[in-house]
């Protein structure tokens, strides 16, 4: 028996059913959680520079703090002035606590000053004493957690790369939901189920 085909070879297949409008939803969600995950990573990543656990005048006399222990602490000194010398005593044991120097540069910015990590001091038992002296009056020294390198260097990476991802991913459903929305056909709503009343009057 001989088959006929249409000039065209086969009938068109039929065009796929429009995704759900939910998806542009997921898509924007996607974006949005990108640019959120980047702010706070960014500054998360940051608040190691920016947390300061006292801040006290380089007046000569001795002022008394409290710290977190979890690890080493870091004196800043504003960087337009001369550096004053400070001295750190634990105010427990009474015992001097040496001053290390940083290896690095470690710089921040706030407000109008430009801030230098300068030394590194080990908490003690986190009550201490700390006396500077400075040649500038009015000269300040802020007292912070010292930078962990490894936590900074991975709250790079996952700043660029946590938003890159979702963003990346919440585009491209953007983009497949707005083509099968373009080329699809609309969706059929599926008739609801006659309810027994309907039955008994037909």
């Amino acid at each position: 028996m001989t088959q006929h085909l249409t000039p065209y070879g086969a009938a068109a297949a039929a065009p796929r059913t429009r995704p759900s409008a939910w998806w542009f939803a997921v898509g924007g969600a996607l974006v949005l959680a990108a640019v959120g995950a980047g702010t706070a990573l960014f500054v998360w990543t940051l608040s190691g520079f920016l947390e300061t656990d006292a801040s006290i005048r380089a007046d000569g006399q001795p002022h008394r703090i409290s710290v977190p222990t979890d690890r080493d602490r870091m004196l800043w000194f504003d960087d337009t002035v001369t550096y004053p010398d400070c001295r750190v005593v634990d105010a427990r044991t009474e015992e001097e606590i040496p001053l290390r120097s940083v290896s690095g540069d470690f710089r921040r910015e706030v407000g109008s000053a430009d801030w230098l990590g300068v030394h590194l001091v080990d908490p003690g038992s986190g009550d201490l004493e700390v006396t500077c002296q400075g040649a500038h009056e009015g000269a300040v020294v802020e007292i912070g957690p010292a930078p962990a390198v490894d936590s900074f260097v991975f709250g790079l990476l996952a700043t660029v790369f946590v938003p890159l991802l979702l963003g990346g991913t919440g585009l491209v459903v953007l983009i497949v939901t707005g083509v099968l929305f373009t080329i699809g056909r609309p969706r059929t709503p599926t008739p609801a189920d006659p309810s027994p009343t309907d039955r008994i009057s037909r």
